[in-house]
């Protein structure tokens, strides 16, 4: 299971870094902005932890990825309006309290 550490780094702006299952240490730039927290009727107070959410997520994926050689990868930039509008309903979907990932 991956490490993962995000903390915030401006307004709507957070730095995470993701130690993988087999040791590999990558940093990364998650952007959000508040009409996509409207549109998915959150509040700035829970952004934090959709951001944690989405790259614990992602995290899972790419130790998955690592295991299975598949090569998924967490990108560098993660802008959760574009991801939203890949994955219309992940975002909204992602449970706001830890351990609760589907």
């Amino acid at each position: 299971m991956s490490d993962v550490d995000v903390r915030a780094d401006g307004e709507h702006r957070y730095l995470a870094a993701i130690t993988t299952a087999a040791g590999r240490r990558t940093e990364h730039v998650v952007a959000s902005d508040p009409q996509l927290l409207e549109e998915l009727r959150m509040t700035a107070a829970e952004e934090p932890f959709l951001v944690r959410q989405v790259v614990d997520l992602l995290a899972r994926a790419a130790d998955a990825g690592e295991q299975d050689g598949s090569g998924a990868t967490v990108p560098e930039v993660i802008d959760l309006r574009e991801l939203d509008r890949e994955r219309p309903d992940l975002l909204a979907s992602l449970p706001l309290r830890e351990g609760t990932l589907p």
